[in-house]
């Protein structure tokens, strides 16, 4: 009866979580399935579209918190590169999103973003719940 209970709260849970996936047009599934990487990806990239404009140096409201990014361009090889930051320091003073070499500002700050949700979610810092607040 207590296997039942228990399969009973994580189906209504599924539930719950997919139907707030589908309102945010966020994709939760590999979340879910503790598939790290695809859900860094899915999710970093919701957050990342959530806000139209990023500053230099920029706070952003995420997963119930605030958060930091920040980006930089430089010469790598002759070639004009960007790299970006991501992080949140009420969930986690240690790790940081980071991404380097990218040709736009935009695509360094996306993957900082997914590569943090990646590294967070992968140490059970980030939860399933909070990836949709």
């Amino acid at each position: 009866m207590k296997l039942f209970g228990f399969l009973f709260t994580i189906l209504i849970l599924s539930a719950s979580f997919n139907f707030q996936a589908e309102g945010a047009n966020v994709d939760l599934t590999p979340c879910l399935s503790a598939n790290w990487t695809s859900c860094g990806i899915s999710v970093g990239t919701f957050i990342y579209a959530k806000y139209n404009s990023w500053s230099n140096i920029d706070t952003k409201q995420a997963f119930g918190t605030t958060c930091h990014s920040q980006f930089k361009g430089g010469f790598h090889r002759w070639q004009w590169k960007w790299s970006g930051k991501f992080w949140c320091p009420s969930l986690s003073t240690s790790i940081i999103g980071t991404s380097t070499q990218w040709k736009s500002r935009n695509g360094a700050i996306e993957h900082a973003i997914q590569d943090y949700v990646t590294k967070m979610t992968s140490a059970g810092l980030l939860k399933v719940e909070q990836l949709n607040q």
